[in-house]
């Protein structure tokens, strides 16, 4: 079975496609978002060291160090809103039973006010604090319908649009991203039709994500395993930036 690297280099490649400026080097991955830094450790790294990364992201910006190699917290003057241990969970390449609801539609994404729908319910329904208030095309810029490997789903109930995720197929595994449902349609089965149906389209690939507590029964129910857990190192930025 693939191991966390396969996450780690997924994720780069990913973050690579709506990044303002990415680089890496043999330890790190770095991206530079709208409103966030995203930093990926490539190899174990001690503790002060994620505190001098930490360090080097913009006051103004949201920080987060992802280390699937689970160093302590970093001991350091920093303010660290918070750190989460989460599980990196891989599935290995098979397809899995169709699950039919005729009050859910799901879709790929392939216009920009679709794609804005998707952002939000992602942005909004998970949520993800970095990323309030959400701005159309912030997370996901329209250019990503235009990426290879990059789909983006959408999953309406009832005719509205009640869930989201996208998936990045970097050519060895396909990573899952922001599966999230809004508060009025959660326990409705949602999320396991649109990952069902997203791993239906690439039956050939093996999967990756990093799991919430809350999701990961039904990834096990799906066949992820966990391979690792991960240490997010989460700092808010010191002041709020408003819209320009």
């Amino acid at each position: 079975m693939i191991g966390p690297d396969a996450y780690v280099e997924n994720a780069a490649a990913m973050w690579t496609a709506v990044a303002v400026d990415a680089h890496r080097d043999q330890t790190c991955f770095r991206a530079e978002l709208p409103r966030m830094t995203r930093l990926i450790l490539r190899a174990p790294m001690p503790a002060d060291g994620v505190s001098r990364l930490l360090e080097t992201a913009s006051p103004d910006k949201s920080a987060v160090v992802e280390d699937v190699f689970g160093a302590g917290p970093p001991e350091s003057s920093v303010p660290i809103a918070r750190v989460l241990r989460m599980p990196v969970m891989v599935r290995p390449a098979s397809t899995v039973p169709t699950v039919a609801d005729r009050d859910v539609r799901i879709v790929r994404v392939a216009e920009p006010d679709e794609l804005a729908v998707a952002e939000r319910t992602m942005v909004e329904g998970f949520p993800l604090p970095a990323l309030l208030p959400w701005r159309r095309g912030e997370a996901l810029p329209v250019g990503v319908l235009g990426v290879p490997g990059w789909s983006v789903w959408l999953a309406y109930r009832h005719g509205e649009a009640a869930a989201a995720a996208y998936t990045y197929d970097d050519g060895r595994v396909v990573g899952l991203y922001w599966l999230a449902t809004s508060p009025e349609h959660r326990s409705a089965g949602l999320g396991r039709a649109l990952l069902t149906r997203a791993v239906r389209a690439r039956p050939d690939r093996p999967f990756t994500l990093v799991s919430t507590d809350a999701g990961r029964p039904l990834y096990e129910s799906l066949g992820f395993r966990t391979v690792a857990t991960t240490v997010w190192h989460l700092r808010s930025p010191a002041r709020t930036v408003g819209p320009e």
